[in-house]
């Protein structure tokens, strides 16, 4: 019994010592805290939830594992989820334990489109069965969304990892208390020899003995237990997104802008190649594709009548982007080429849709262009009969239109700046009617406001209006007694209504796409146009 206290500090220490070992090898974290799940072959489209790549310290890393051609796209989670719309698809809201990833199923249509290249992405990676993104940012309220051809099944796991940093703080502490019991343990039995040739004091030394080992039993009861809570499962963390927004948010960033419009510019210019009318719906909507298509057919008949500029997208200006909710979707671009500044309105129909050019208008040159809005916040898309400036942006197309009509003394005309555009008009008009007049004809003109319009705030009190005004000139030759003078007709009406000479009146047709700038007090402003004949025919 003498050596007994040795033997259980010798073999206290090295229970303590392995267990300190044991935390640094077999037991030690792995380096990587990972959580998966398996997608069921039913869904085609994957959807991680803002904040689960920022549940651990990033960098995270999302990799997915499937069959053909995977993508995965970011985009606002409000967008993502307008993107799925009535599709099945795949929720990944948490993590579970054994590191298993908390998966939320939607039914719903068994097909979605593919998502790759789609404009409503802030950014994408593609991959050939599998497909990583590697993680650094805020969650703010970005989501994701996976998907491969479309198809159910494309998509069968979903993976994401973040680096461990968890610690053994007991491990050191462990060994150095296992060695000290250990080498106590060898002092004991050493001194317990001695104390062998003190019968006296055997009474003693074993009550002592006793003591002492009621203490360090209770030890070694304590330290492991101490050891291995700290191994002990810790509480999951839930993703933390920022809030949803309270107001629309920036339909376009900088770099989705660049990329939409460089889409647009080159498909525009295919289709102006071959001034092909349907690849040019693929890619120009409303005033963009009518004043197009009906240069299309101008240009079938007058082969050396120009076609509208092309599309400006050597530089983005300015990314004068509107915040939006909703669809259809109302953006714009101000572009640059060489020495021509154009604004574009773009528009997309629906969350998976392209964006298509629905106005183009070159800037006057020496535009002071008025304080734009920050593309991370966007612009405010107002109301045809907003009433907040000078006049409402309804009323700035429909006056214009008068002004053009009935001249520079007019009270519309003297609600706005003077400007080259409606000078050229009033000049043209009379040597029209000059020319007329001294062929015995008659000339009358007719503007009519269109009833589409996009008008945008500036970060000041004023609105920027692009709307759309038909014009038409029509000269009737004089008749008198019953007899009917003859016009001469020139180049293009005379190959656009296949005759030289005509004794109908013949009328000659041109759109114009007018962009203003509408104060909150004073004049509005003509800051940009595109005027483009549409036709000419006899009546």
């Amino acid at each position: 019994m003498r050596y007994t206290l040795a033997v259980i500090l010798m073999v206290v220490g090295v229970v303590v010592g392995g267990l300190g070992i044991l935390q640094k090898t077999l037991w030690a974290p792995d380096d990587q805290i990972t959580a998966t799940t398996e997608i069921d072959a039913d869904t085609p489209a994957v959807v991680i939830d803002p904040g689960m790549l920022n549940l651990y310290e990033t960098p995270a890393t999302l990799e997915v594992k499937g069959s053909g051609d995977l993508t995965i796209a970011q985009a606002p989670a409000e967008n993502v989820e307008a993107w799925v719309g009535d599709s099945a698809s795949a929720h990944v809201t948490g993590l579970a334990p054994e590191g298993k990833l908390t998966v939320k199923a939607q039914d719903g249509k068994a097909k979605v489109p593919n998502p790759a290249g789609a404009d409503l992405w802030t950014s994408e990676v593609t991959g050939t069965d599998s497909v990583t993104l590697d993680w650094t940012d805020d969650a703010n309220r970005t989501g994701f969304l996976i998907a491969g051809s479309g198809e159910p099944g494309d998509v069968k796991t979903v993976t994401i990892s973040w680096p461990s940093h968890a610690e053994t703080p007991w491990a050191i502490p462990l060994m150095i208390i296992g060695g000290a019991l250990f080498v106590g343990g060898l002092v004991v039995l050493f001194f317990n020899r001695n104390s062998a040739k003190k019968e006296k004091n055997r009474r003693t030394a074993r009550q002592e003995r006793r003591r002492k080992l009621a203490e360090y039993g209770t030890a070694f009861a304590i330290v492991p237990v101490l050891a291995l809570s700290a191994c002990g499962p810790e509480e999951l963390p839930k993703p933390e997104p920022s809030e949803a927004p309270s107001s629309a948010a920036a339909g376009v960033n900088d770099d989705q802008a660049k990329r939409i419009l460089d889409s647009v510019a080159d498909d525009i210019k295919a289709a102006d190649k071959g001034t092909d009318s349907t690849e040019l719906k693929k890619s120009a909507a409303g005033p963009a594709l009518q004043q197009r298509e009906d240069a299309y057919k101008v240009k079938k008949k007058v082969k050396d009548q120009k076609l509208p500029p092309a599309v400006a997208n050597e530089k983005v200006v300015v990314n004068y982007t509107a915040a939006t909710d909703s669809w259809p979707r109302m953006t714009s671009l101000i572009t640059s080429a060489g020495k021509d500044t154009q604004l574009l309105v773009l528009t997309q129909e629906d969350p998976r849709s392209d964006y298509k050019l629905w106005s183009q208008t070159q800037l006057v040159p020496g535009t002071e262009l008025p304080e734009i809005p920050d593309a991370r916040q966007g612009s405010q898309l107002l109301d045809p009969k907003a009433k907040d400036f000078a006049m409402t942006p309804e009323k700035a197309v429909s006056d214009y239109a008068k002004a053009l009509g009935s001249g520079k003394d007019s009270k519309e005309a003297k609600k706005f700046e003077s400007d080259d555009f409606s000078k050229s008009i009033w000049k043209n008009q009379q040597a029209q009617k000059q020319s007329a007049e001294d062929g015995k004809a008659e000339v009358k003109y007719k503007y009519t406001p269109g009833k589409e319009i996009v008008a945008q705030g500036t970060a000041g009190d004023a609105a920027v209006v692009t709307g759309v005004i038909e014009a038409e000139s029509t000269i009737s030759p004089e008749s008198v007694d019953g007899r009917t003078g003859t016009l001469t007709l020139s180049s293009p009406q005379n190959e656009l209504t296949g005759s030289d000479s005509t004794q109908q009146p013949v009328t000659t047709k041109t759109t114009q796409v007018l962009t203003f700038l509408v104060p909150k007090d004073g004049k509005a402003r003509l800051i940009g146009g595109l005027e483009t004949l549409s036709g000419a025919e006899l009546e």
